[in-house]
């Protein structure tokens, strides 16, 4: 089950929130423009009435009645004009933020070091993906309605302090209160709004162990387990929900005694005012209009809490992915040598920073591979193999030494344009796609005859021309509806058709299908082959293909030879 590493504080979340809206400064300012103005307009009704009731008063006239209800009829279509001009303006900034989002999420896993990855799972981390919603529709609600409200009430409390100043002291106690509840009673409800929604994707992430692991589950003692494990994070997550809770509802008790005091006192005290000849009646009917548009306003803006809550354990969760370490894409360009690349180590040094785990990775290790070599990289269980195949790739930076590519520093070199002559295969890397479209790989300038001549070399034309739709069958996340064993030809082919000149393999060529074996190695490993191999295996064919052979213990390259010298050692394990 996948750990949260991510800091708890919320002030990464706010960081996130103030860099996302300078992004969108210009239409929030329209919106908050429009906002002022639909509340400036709101207050007229109230006006009107006042300026009705004393008409009343004086003596009632049908003229000055026609032109109030004109004027005020004009208002609102205006005010409902300037709402409607919100509307617009917040959806469209709701589309913005999804495909910005999106766009930056996307960029950045891309460029990830996987160092990002060694402590987590990177598809269970991707879910908080889905925040971009929460914080879509948070957002617009806040701008919408919570942004409506705090002016309304805001334009609402200086128009009373117009009246009196025993109404502006009114206000001053009515804001303070206000902060109060927000501010002293809410203190920790963006922290226990991000715990609810940490507590949540912990059982999302169960949920996606339970999926995956179908088999394991069914066991004699599976269902105990899963039943107490649903029963532990479900409890956590009523926990975390029920302390959050409690802050809201406190939130919104506190509103609720402070509408009804504040319309309560409101009353008492204008009517004691109209008695001592300090307000007209119509004032007083006025006050009463504006006091409870306001209130009504702080009450609703209970919901907008709740949403600005949402909003910020939402921009937590896009933080796990916004925070991303990345790649450095900084560097020289050169240009590209012809042929096989040469390959330099120097006293390469590299350690993980696994919590709860022994240091491992590579320990000073040197060594030079010149152009059209082939090396076969064995070694026991955890010597480092892979981690050194990822160093040579740049997926890794080391902790001390060098890696040269064709002479050059890695380091000083862009990655994206030094791996334009690389290709690594590892792993189980399929994408939901056509057969195609896993080859090409967006690669639009290979061509297809590159691709048939992979695929023949690789043994794989028979096996895509009895496909459905050939080339263009769709395959899932596992490569099916082809088997694992022509997967991992499928991943070769895709490395060979972008022309490398190094080539990194880890452990493809060892669980070929026997009918084809020998000749799909031997067609890799070719000695005329444009590229420079180096390739992780155990198995004795792919070894007495190579030219070269290196074997890690412990991080260390211990040895050094030519396959001729040297005899295979049988305590070698099948795996990194």
């Amino acid at each position: 089950m996948a750990q949260d590493h991510h800091h708890a504080s919320p002030d990464a979340a706010r960081a996130h929130l103030r860099q996302l809206m300078r992004l969108e400064r210009q239409d929030i300012w329209a919106v908050v423009a429009f906002s002022v103005g639909a509340g400036l307009i709101s207050q007229t009704t109230p006006v009107a009435v006042q300026s009705l009731v004393n008409t009343i008063a004086f003596g009632m006239l049908l003229q000055p009645l026609v032109v109030l209800v004109l004027i005020l009829l004009g208002c609102l279509a205006l005010n409902n004009i300037l709402i409607g001009f919100q509307i617009y303006v917040v959806e469209m900034m709701q589309r913005r933020i999804f495909v910005r989002l999106v766009g930056d999420i996307a960029g950045r896993l891309r460029k990830a070091s996987l160092e990002a990855f060694d402590q987590g799972n990177a598809p269970e981390l991707v879910n908080r993906f889905f925040d971009v919603i929460t914080v879509q529709k948070s957002g617009a609600n806040l701008l919408l309605d919570g942004l409506a409200y705090g002016l309304q009430a805001l334009i609402g409390m200086l128009l009373l302090a117009f009246y009196h100043p025993i109404l502006l002291a009114f206000d001053m106690v009515l804001i303070l209160s206000v902060l109060f509840i927000f501010f002293i009673i809410g203190r920790h409800g963006i922290q226990t709004a991000i715990g609810e929604s940490r507590s949540k994707y912990a059982v999302a992430a169960w949920l996606e162990d339970l999926a995956r692991n179908t088999t394991l589950v069914k066991w004699a003692n599976g269902q105990g387990f899963v039943e107490a494990t649903t029963d532990r994070l479900a409890r956590n997550y009523l926990d975390a929900a029920g302390r959050h809770f409690n802050i809201v509802m406190r939130q919104q008790i506190g509103i609720l005694i402070l509408h009804t005091l504040a319309n309560t006192a409101l009353l008492g005290l204008g009517g004691w005012m109209v008695i001592e000849r300090q307000l007209t009646l119509g004032q007083l009917i006025a006050a009463e209009l504006i006091v409870s548009a306001m209130l009504a306003g702080l009450s609703r803006l209970g919901k907008s809490l709740m949403s600005y809550y949402e909003l910020m354990a939402g921009m937590d969760k896009l933080g796990h992915l916004l925070d991303l370490p990345v790649e450095s894409h900084r560097g020289e360009t050169r240009p590209t040598p012809s042929g096989p690349a040469t390959l330099s180590i120097r006293q390469l040094d590299y350690h993980y920073a696994r919590e709860h785990a022994p240091p491992s990775g590579i320990a000073e290790s040197s060594l030079r591979l010149d152009g059209r070599h082939r090396v076969a990289l064995i070694g026991p269980s955890g010597s480092g193999r892979g981690t050194l195949l990822e160093l040579v790739m740049g997926l890794r930076q080391p902790s001390s030494g060098t890696v040269l590519f064709d002479g050059y520093d890695l380091r000083d070199l862009r990655l994206d344009v030094a791996r334009e002559s690389m290709a690594i295969v590892k792993g189980h890397e399929i994408i939901e796609g056509t057969v195609l479209e896993n080859i090409r790989l967006g690669r639009s300038e290979i061509s297809i005859e590159t691709i048939r001549d992979a695929l023949a070399g690789l043994k794989l034309t028979e096996v895509i021309m009895a496909l459905p739709d050939g080339l263009n069958t769709p395959l899932n996340y596992l490569g099916m509806p082809l088997p694992p064993e022509q997967v991992r030809r499928l991943m070769l082919a895709r490395a060979i058709v972008g022309q490398p000149r190094l080539l990194l393999i880890h452990e493809a060529l060892d669980f070929l299908d026997t009918a084809i074996s020998d000749a799909v190695i031997a067609w890799v490993l070719r000695p005329d082959a444009p590229w420079t191999v180096i390739v992780a295996t155990q198995h004795s064919d792919v070894i007495g293909h190579c030219d070269r052979v290196w074997r890690m213990e412990h991080g260390h390259i211990v040895e050094q030879g030519r396959v001729a010298t040297r005899q295979r050692d049988p305590s070698d394990s099948d795996s990194t």
